[in-house]
């Protein structure tokens, strides 16, 4: 079971393509920032994705960008390129581990929607990943249903995972959706923030059709 103590740190990890980084992540990050007394939430976007096809993903130093405008007037966000700047594919569990030893007084929460506890045991190593977090999950509707709580029974049994539900607003917004409004020549006002907002404007980001892929 990871825990490194009362006296540590609880920072909270919040990953992903973040293609484009879009106003539910950042409700996501708040309340779980908010519930769990965490002392900052890190958004990480990933590099090399191994789970998805790397058509249509916007480049690391554009999606961090945009990061960086959304979050720049909240004193507990910040960024981070870690991932971005490994070369090859990236891998959860080898970020966690790393970091962990980065960061030995650190206690990492590594925040993650209700879909990817379905498939986190595809994931490389789950074993490593439960190792070297606690594991906070924001079930859809709020309130965790029968199949989310077996499922995460399931997992902590299997590895000796701590596994934290965290209760915030269900947002119906996904970074599939905002591309899909770009190509269309919708508002994604928003959807995300200004600044972000006039960002993709400003360099056309996801007008073409070919950067419309499901995620």
């Amino acid at each position: 079971m990871y825990y490194k103590g009362e006296n540590c740190k609880k920072t909270g990890i919040i990953g992903g393509t973040f293609n484009p980084i879009h106003t539910g992540h950042l409700i996501l990050a708040e309340n779980a920032y908010d519930s769990l007394k965490l002392s900052k939430v890190i958004f990480m976007p990933t590099g090399q994705s191994y789970l998805k096809d790397p058509a249509g993903i916007l480049d690391g130093k554009k999606r961090l960008e945009l990061i960086n405008v959304s979050i720049e007037d909240n004193d507990h966000f910040i960024s981070s390129d870690y991932e971005m700047k490994k070369p090859g594919n990236t891998y959860t569990c080898e970020t966690l581990s790393e970091l962990n030893l980065l960061y030995p007084d650190d206690e990492l929460y590594f925040i993650i929607g209700e879909d990817s506890v379905y498939n986190i045991e595809i994931w490389k190593r789950p074993d490593i990943i439960f190792d070297n977090c606690v594991l906070i999950v924001a079930p859809r509707g709020h309130e965790p249903d029968a199949k989310l709580m077996g499922t995460i029974r399931g997992l902590e049994e299997k590895y000796q995972a701590r596994i934290c539900l965290l209760d915030t607003p269900d947002i119906d917004i996904s970074s599939s959706m905002i591309r899909r409004r770009v190509s269309a020549g919708q508002s994604i006002k928003y959807y995300v923030t200004d600044k972000a907002e006039q960002l993709i404007k400003k360099y056309g980001y996801y007008r073409l059709s070919d950067q419309i892929i499901k995620e």
